[in-house]
């Protein structure tokens, strides 16, 4: 039988090269190993019967989850710079516009708002492939000091730096390595948010098909299965199409509480009740 060890010795984890037979065997007959785009050696282990009897509970996992968290945590350095000049009805508005990484502008609010929002409503990057995210040079020249404390880069005597191989993932992100990516992304934003809203608070998360599966996991862990309010399917488009299998003319919105005992409800009801289809358009 072959385990770990013979895995790693006979280099079956190297997919680095541009065609790689075993790679190609595995997404067609097992595609449950591959993760990422990297095979992954715990369902590898899990397929040979090699699993540890350990029982451990349902969580989501991913590539750059501790920096993430991380990110989180790391306490907020900027500041609000004032622009009177570009502002209007300055002394009378009740409104506020934040521009500049939502990250800190995020940190910023929950500094003078905590549980204080009754409601959000966010409409995050869909992770297209017209996306960028923040792992990038900037990233790392910002965020080096935390990058050296999770192990994620080091500084060598002569003064040069060694992203770790996780960095170099996150930075070189394609296709379905984006999904980690993504989620690292999201995950801080979201516990942000959710210190944000108060006790009866709720959020509302625009989405499409390419992350709504993994935004629900993200969500149920951050807010809590048990605060899921529902899934809005609506129809953004209507009419034929040129999609290749199926016509995707529609897109979501999440909906979690912050705790649900406290809501008392999101609409007022009519005495009689019709079907509005404006709802859902």
């Amino acid at each position: 039988m072959l385990d770990i060890n013979k895995i790693k010795k006979e280099n079956l984890i190297n997919t680095k090269e541009n065609k790689n037979e075993l790679l190609e065997y595995l997404k067609l007959n097992f595609p449950q190993t591959i993760k990422d785009g990297q095979v992954d050696l715990k369902a590898i282990a899990m397929l040979l019967g090699l699993n540890n009897k350990e029982i451990r509970g349902y969580e989501l996992s991913f590539t750059g989850k501790a920096l993430a968290n991380a990110l989180y945590d790391t306490p907020n350095t900027k500041e609000l710079k004032f622009h009177k000049s570009l502002s209007k009805n300055f002394e009378t508005t009740k409104n506020a516009i934040i521009k500049g990484d939502n990250l800190h502008a995020l940190k910023l609010l929950k500094s003078a708002y905590y549980e204080k929002i009754k409601m959000i409503y966010i409409d995050p990057p869909y992770n297209t492939k017209n996306d960028k995210f923040i792992y990038n040079d900037d990233f790392v020249k910002e965020h080096k000091k935390l990058l050296i404390e999770v192990g994620l880069l080091e500084i060598t005597e002569e003064g040069e730096e060694i992203g770790s191989e996780i960095l170099n993932f996150f930075i070189n992100a394609k296709g379905d390595r984006s999904h980690s990516t993504w989620l690292g992304f999201m995950l801080p934003r979201l516990k942000l948010a959710r210190d944000l809203l108060r006790e009866d608070g709720v959020i509302f998360i625009s989405i499409d098909d390419n992350e709504q599966a993994n935004l629900k996991i993200l969500c149920d862990e951050i807010f809590g299965e048990e605060n899921f309010i529902s899934c809005f399917i609506w129809q953004k488009k209507s009419g034929g199409g040129q999609a290749k299998y199926f016509y995707e003319g529609h897109e979501y919105m999440l909906i979690y509480t912050k705790d649900k005992t406290n809501l008392n409800g999101l609409f007022k009801f009519k005495e009689k009740p019709e079907i509005n289809n404006d709802l859902i358009r």
